[in-house]
């Protein structure tokens, strides 16, 4: 294999050429028929030799006609089912048998999807063609239309029916149908968030709730027990204070996490729990840690 052969693959030699499987055109293909049939054209854009100027030595002077073949009958004719059926003694003679019965099968089958294969590619190209030419006439046609701006400015009636701003394209409507989506799903997702908070918040209150006229006796006994003015005031929010403390408590929420001036664990601090990310984080503080505390140990006992 010599230096080469990377560009091939890593193959050495090269390979040969694919062959068609039907080597004339079909009956069924129109266009070669039309194209075959039709006059040829003389002059100079003509096709052959004049009568006083011979031809090249070695090629034809007229072109070879074209042959179409009919595929059924080349079926009949190359993969014929055989006259005389001999009955198999063996089973090798059996197994030869059914071998060339399913080589006869395949052969028919590629010579028909070869043929089916060729009159859709006819078709296609076809169609290709039909489309280009509609696309050059519609070009052409809006080349020679008449434009009012080009001999006169623009009038107040043509300037209103023009649209005020540019239509969206396709993929931009798709892009904000998604955004609005997105925002959707987002507002919703808040809000079911604020849900769970206040949810959250009244969990944690039950616990002074006042749902028995025993609870309500003992409460009043707890507060006017042996409470001053000044204290009284303030359990019942009556204070200047008050406000303040609450404010300080509504921040330290926000930032920690917390419930009821921290009193109690928030909506973030459970969300964290249940992902899982406070014991990933509670873990790398831990090894790193300890990674810390063996490079001190064994920074101590290099220095002793």
């Amino acid at each position: 294999m010599g230096k080469g052969a990377a560009k091939y693959g890593f193959k050495s030699g090269i390979l040969p050429t694919a062959r068609s499987i039907l080597k004339n055109p079909t009956v069924k293909q129109k266009s070669l028929i039309d194209k075959v049939g039709a006059p040829k054209s003389k002059g100079v854009d003509g096709v052959g030799y004049a009568d006083n100027i011979a031809h090249p030595k070695g090629s034809h002077r007229f072109s070879p006609e074209v042959k179409f073949v009919n595929v059924d009958e080349l079926i009949a004719k190359t993969v014929a089912n055989p006259r005389k059926v001999n009955v198999a003694n063996t089973p090798q003679q059996e197994a030869k048998q059914q071998k060339a019965e399913l080589r006869r099968k395949y052969l028919a089958e590629a010579f028909r999807n070869e043929e089916q294969r060729l009159l859709e590619q006819e078709e296609h190209l076809k169609r290709r063609q039909e489309k280009l030419e509609k696309e050059r006439e519609s070009e052409i046609a809006a080349l020679s239309e008449p434009r009012s701006s080009d001999l006169t400015v623009p009038t107040l009636q043509s300037m209103l029916d023009m649209p005020l701003m540019r239509q969206r394209a396709p993929e931009e409507i798709e892009i904000l149908k998604l955004k609005r989506k997105h925002n959707r799903e987002m507002l919703r997702l808040r809000a079911q968030e604020r849900k769970l908070d206040d949810l959250l918040k009244l969990y944690y209150v039950t616990d002074e709730f006042i749902v028995s006229e025993k609870d309500f006796l003992k409460r009043i006994d707890e507060v006017f027990a042996s409470e001053s003015s000044e204290a009284l005031r303030t359990k019942l929010s009556v204070g200047a204070s008050r406000p303040k403390t609450k404010n300080e408590k509504n921040i330290g929420d926000a930032l920690f996490g917390s419930v009821g001036g921290g009193d109690h664990v928030g909506l973030p601090v459970i969300e964290e729990f249940l992902s899982g990310e406070m014991k990933t984080f509670a873990d790398d503080i831990e090894a790193k840690s300890k990674a810390l505390l063996d490079q001190k140990k064994r920074d101590l006992e290099s220095i002793l």
